[in-house]
């Protein structure tokens, strides 16, 4: 029952009730079926004297913690409240799935669920961009350089923004890999292939230029496994130019823009003047005319240093993970399916990453499912191979170097830019 009522509270998260039916918007569907959700999952869980046992589990507390302490330190107690509720629901999504997903079925099976979500909404895109049905909800129409009209397509609720629409197919693109399967082309071809198609032309249909680089990124995640760096990161340069060269991302190049590079600047002045925890949840508007464009930028403006970490370490424990499964040599009949997950788990996380270094997505709640769904795999992995287990000082080392690195690397950006 809680497997059922968690997927169900995913699937409302996207179609969002209260703007398909708006008579139901006072009734918050999602969370009268996320508190039963979270009962019935903490009941099972105790009967399965269940424990805390993956780094992810501590680093959403502490993330979550973060998150309230950014508005708390400035004494903005009301702000602090809000914090804490609002992101209280990615939180409880997250533990949900840690709870009800301890087979490589059950992660089968959200990702089968979140690719149809995907699929629909992009058949719903398609739909209003042809025939104009649903068009005045599920059309963005904007004037962009030299007076043209751009019209991208968009789906309901958190998924509103074009670009977080691209960004979620990309994601909903590289789970359908989770059903590939080896010597059954004719099978792949019709289960797979045909819906990927439906969820790339709704992509095109976005005009999310951030979203050539993250279906390269999947590209890259995909056939990386198998052939070398080097080849793989060609395979998706070459794909890059050919999707630019078709015209995704509305025919507009990807580029540095002088408001995106002024809001990393201003990013990095928020930092220097709230080194530790930042200017505050959501408060990077308040000094800034534009979003950070930059969900990076975004995390260590807004919750500092502190929290900059505890994201990053998400990130970084999940992409660790991943890389130590990959190289790991079947052992049963059962590793080839639990090696496709984690090349499709591994192809959305980049994915999600890539689109994500020009969107403002930090707090984004596909990407703490996917960590949750990464999190979940790797305890399945460790029941039969304790090697998996990742060692606290390698993941924090990482975590320190990248959270370093991202910082100069944007800084620097900021500095060449400005020149």
């Amino acid at each position: 029952m809680g497997l059922i009522l968690c997927l169900l509270s995913l699937v409302l998260w996207y179609f969002s009730p209260a703007d398909l039916f708006p008579t139901l918007a006072p009734y918050h569907i999602q969370q009268m079926i996320l508190f039963p959700a979270v009962a019935i999952s903490a009941l099972s869980f105790v009967m399965r004297s269940g424990a805390l046992q993956s780094p992810q589990d501590y680093l959403m507390i502490g993330l979550w913690f973060a998150i309230v302490m950014s508005t708390l330190s400035k004494l903005m107690f009301h702000a602090s409240l809000n914090a804490f509720t609002e992101f209280s629901v990615v939180v409880c999504m997250y533990f949900l799935i840690k709870v009800n997903v301890f087979t490589a079925w059950r992660i089968r099976l959200f990702c089968g669920v979140m690719a149809a979500c995907g699929v629909v909404m992009a058949l719903q895109g398609i739909l209003a961009y042809h025939t104009g049905f649903m068009g005045d909800q599920l059309i963005y129409e904007h004037m962009g350089e030299g007076f043209k009209i751009y019209r991208r397509i968009r789906a309901f609720g958190v998924l509103s923004d074009p670009n977080d629409f691209g960004q979620f197919l990309v994601v909903c693109i590289a789970l359908m890999g989770a059903f590939y399967r080896k010597n059954n082309i004719v099978t792949n071809l019709i289960a797979l292939g045909v819906p990927a198609a439906i969820m790339l032309y709704a992509t095109y249909l976005t005009g999310s230029r951030g979203t050539v680089l993250g279906l390269a990124a999947i590209a890259f995640g995909l056939v990386s496994s198998r052939f070398g760096t080097l080849q793989s990161f060609l395979l998706a340069a070459v794909m890059v130019f050919l999707m630019f060269a078709m015209q995704f991302g509305g025919g507009r190049e990807i580029s540095l823009q002088e408001g995106r590079v002024m809001a990393w600047g201003t990013g990095i002045g928020l930092l220097k003047t709230n080194p530790v925890f930042g200017v505050g949840y959501k408060h990077f508007e308040e000094h800034s005319d534009l979003t950070a464009h930059n969900s990076f930028v975004l995390c260590f403006a807004e919750l500092g240093l502190f929290g900059y970490f505890f994201w990053l370490a998400l990130i970084m424990t999940a992409l660790l993970s991943l890389h130590r499964m990959a190289g790991i040599a079947v052992k049963s009949s059962e590793d080839p399916a639990l090696a496709g997950l984690v090349t499709s788990l591994r192809s959305a996380l980049l994915g999600f990453l890539v689109t994500g270094w020009f969107l403002s997505r930090t707090y984004n709640a596909t990407l703490f499912v996917l960590v949750a769904l990464v999190a979940a795999l790797v305890q399945i992995r460790l029941q039969n191979d304790p090697k998996l287990d990742i060692s606290p000082s390698r993941w924090i080392q990482a975590t320190a170097a990248f959270q370093f690195v991202s910082v100069i690397l944007i800084y620097a950006t900021v500095r060449l830019r400005s020149f």
